[in-house]
């Protein structure tokens, strides 16, 4: 599981004195930079190859308010993968409460930015996409935010 921890910063809060929601999946963005370098597809191998992960779609549940000051792990994990997507879970944690904020799921897919279309990843990221969902098999994500996943073709 991926982890990065940010704080809640002053301008991420809105009128009522809670964090924006923007804010929660931004959190989450950063994660996705660093998960897309550890596979090895992040910003260096854009540059060097014309080749990025897009997001497809993004499902936010909001669970409790975050607070100026306050320390925000995200968790992140691999759901599944298929040759050109992948589908994260993330939960954003108080990092001294335990108290789970919001659950974040998204499915993401590898473009050939030059076409545009969805193209497959190379091996090594689709080797370390399987590693790391390995990593977390058997382990309950927690809650869910529902109607996020990979259509499987059946025909």
């Amino acid at each position: 599981m991926l982890m990065i921890t940010r704080t809640c910063l002053p301008e991420w809060m809105d009128f009522n004195g809670h964090m924006r929601d923007a804010y929660y999946v931004l959190c989450v963005s950063s994660a996705n930079d660093k998960m897309h370098e550890e596979l090895g597809v992040g910003p260096t191998y854009q540059q060097s190859t014309g080749f990025s992960v897009y997001n497809l779609d993004t499902r936010v549940r909001y669970l409790k308010e975050g607070r100026e000051g306050d320390p925000i792990e995200v968790r992140m994990r691999i759901m599944d993968y298929d040759a050109k997507r992948h589908h994260t879970h993330s939960q954003l944690v108080h990092a001294e409460t335990g108290d789970l904020l919001a659950v974040v799921e998204a499915v993401l897919c590898h473009v050939d930015q030059s076409i545009p279309a969805a193209v497959p990843y190379p091996a090594e990221a689709q080797a370390r996409l399987a590693a790391k969902m390995a990593e977390d098999a058997g382990t309950d994500p927690g809650p869910r935010t529902g109607g996020v996943g990979l259509r499987k073709d059946t025909t």
